[in-house]
């Protein structure tokens, strides 16, 4: 699905979302330890985690409620206190770096490439995005609850655009999701399907 080969273009923007390219996935240790906290059956704790989450993200639900969803899906037992710690350590599990895909960008960024981020992120992991010190070269932070649409919607990448002060043709979307990419190139965007940064190295500054 990438549609831009290495031939020295650089894209005016590039609007590139988080995890699973900035930033790491969760590991298999935040996984077991969120479910562990909520004493909730792994598979069926993930199983909620997920079918709820494109509302979370999209701020359709708040986190309470989010969570209150996510619980109930499962044999836990629900409290504000395990609401509160399963939010921070969901928070925190998004928050590590790919360094590799980091000097990419700065490489970019230092060819005159603008940067920017686009992430399907609720509210509270969205604060922590804005905080974080190296997404510093990144111009915006742009997160779905915050726009009130989540990729692959066609308005998550209208709203983006739009905030960039830009047009669809002066964008390049990177993202590890097939069907993000493919609904950022239906509205005409350039689109790259992220697998690494050696990757996204040849395809962008080769």
């Amino acid at each position: 699905m990438t549609d831009v080969a290495g031939n020295g273009q650089r894209p005016v923007w590039l609007l590139s979302d988080f995890a699973g390219v900035l930033g790491r996935h969760q590991s298999q240790r935040d996984q077991q330890q969120m479910a562990a906290v909520a004493k909730a059956d792994f598979d069926a704790f993930w199983e909620a985690y997920w079918a709820e989450r494109q509302a979370y993200d999209a701020g359709e639900t708040s986190g309470v409620e989010y969570w209150q969803r996510v619980v109930a899906s499962t044999d836990a037992t629900y409290a504000p206190s395990l609401v509160t710690t399963l939010d921070r350590l969901d928070v925190e599990s998004w928050l590590r770096p790919d360094e590799e895909t980091l000097r990419v960008t700065e490489e970019l960024m230092k060819a005159g490439t603008r940067l920017a981020v686009l992430s399907n992120a609720p509210l509270s992991l969205a604060a922590a995005l804005h905080a974080l010190p190296w997404l510093g070269a990144f111009e915006q932070v742009i997160c779905s609850s915050e726009i009130r649409a989540a990729k692959p919607d066609p308005d998550c990448y209208l709203k983006a655009v739009d905030l960039l002060e830009t047009t669809v043709d002066e964008v390049t979307f990177i993202d590890d999701r097939e069907v993000n990419v493919v609904g950022a190139q239906a509205l005409g965007i350039r689109s790259v399907l992220f697998f690494d940064a050696a990757q996204l190295r040849r395809d962008l500054l080769s």
